[in-house]
């Protein structure tokens, strides 16, 4: 694969989880209703103001924008060559493979909560669980190139 492409992949996947970690972080702490409240099964309202929604009383949602953001900003550092925070391209490229090591295990607890405990499935979650995926993916083949 093209290291360059798969950098752009990472990055359009980072900035579209961004904007929807944003929007779940909004909700969270909105009153109103978000338009993905579909039934009791598919509710992101359910979900994403549950007790389990928190790590620490910082929503999950949040945590995600940060980490989201903290990638697309090493990606564009990447695709620049440049380094950043001391990192050049193979580090960044390690650190994005490891960050969503650790967003996987998380993303397939929450999925069981979603499943097994609250009886309800967030689509813009999965949304977020496909851009972990995507990203995973990538850094995984971009690491295989080295």
């Amino acid at each position: 694969m093209n290291e360059k492409r798969g950098l752009n992949i990472i990055l359009i996947s980072s900035i579209i989880a961004i904007f929807v970690s944003l929007y779940l972080t909004y909700i969270h702490y909105s009153d109103t209703s978000s338009f993905c409240d579909i039934s009791q099964g598919l509710s992101c309202d359910i979900v994403n103001r549950s007790l389990y929604s928190e790590i620490f009383g910082i929503p999950v949602s949040f945590m995600s924008l940060v980490v989201f953001y903290f990638i697309a900003l090493i990606t564009m550092s990447a695709l620049r060559n440049k380094k950043i925070f001391g990192l050049y391209k193979k580090d960044i490229i390690n650190l994005i493979f490891w960050l969503m090591v650790i967003s996987i295990l998380l993303a397939l607890y929450l999925i069981y909560i979603e499943l097994f405990v609250l009886y309800s499935i967030c689509v813009l979650c999965v949304l977020l669980d496909i851009m972990i995926l995507i990203i995973f993916i990538m850094a995984m083949k971009l690491r295989g190139e080295k």
